[in-house]
């Protein structure tokens, strides 16, 4: 499943989008560094939730802790109906305080035929991933001061992982096992952010008209 994806979206553009689905978003965001860049599994990632009635923007890192000691972190959430999403994680599903989107331009999965990443755009003016976020207190890789390269450390974390569903055919030819669920619409915003188990419903392929194949890239 989709670990790796690039995102490009403006801090204006997004609030003009946000406003169109009737959702306050703040001017600028936050302080944090919104410039393009691809964003893999235990990275850092631009996402949006609502806050004190307004949509913001914070780095937030990408990977829901695993339920086993020692695992991967778990960066896409399927089955909504095991006791493990919907017992350690019920709130972080429903509650709308702990709801996101998060904006990419292009996601890749594994062709394992090609061997390498096949990527995928979205025919919109805007595309998120839909998600969850969740703080959690524990080791994770950090940056370190004066070190190229990033260590583990104990720490409070602002997690997040997003949703999939059974793939559209253009996806399927690559990963027949699932796709994330994407919405560009605003409407579908304002009502993922709401929270609730309704919105769920929302859990379904984007059309296979709107999904590119696009040719292979270094990433």
């Amino acid at each position: 499943m989709c670990n790796l994806y690039h995102h490009s979206v403006s801090s204006a553009d997004a609030k003009l989008f946000f406003e169109s689905a009737g959702l306050a978003s703040l001017e600028a965001p936050t302080g944090d560094n919104n410039e393009p860049a691809y964003v893999g599994a235990d990275a850092d990632g631009p996402v949006f939730a609502v806050e004190d009635g307004k949509v913001v923007m914070h780095m937030r890192r990408w990977g829901f802790p695993s339920w086993k000691d020692g695992s991967k972190p778990i960066t896409n959430v399927r089955n909504l109906e095991s006791s493990w999403w919907r017992g350690a994680n019920g709130d972080y599903i429903t509650n709308a305080e702990y709801r996101c989107l998060i904006p990419f331009d292009r996601f890749a999965e594994w062709d394992g035929t090609e061997k390498r990443n096949a990527w995928f755009t979205i025919e919109a003016e805007q595309s998120f991933f839909v998600g969850f976020w969740r703080p959690w207190n524990g080791e994770r890789l950090k940056e370190i001061e004066g070190k190229k390269r990033r260590a583990r450390q104990v720490a409070n974390w602002e997690l997040f992982a997003f949703m999939t569903t059974e793939p559209n055919p253009t996806v399927a030819a690559i990963h027949p096992k699932a796709m994330p669920v994407i919405i560009t619409e605003a409407d579908e915003a304002q009502r993922w952010l709401g929270g609730g188990d309704e919105s769920l419903e929302l859990q379904g392929p984007l059309p296979d008209a709107m999904v590119n194949k696009s040719p292979y890239e270094a990433g």
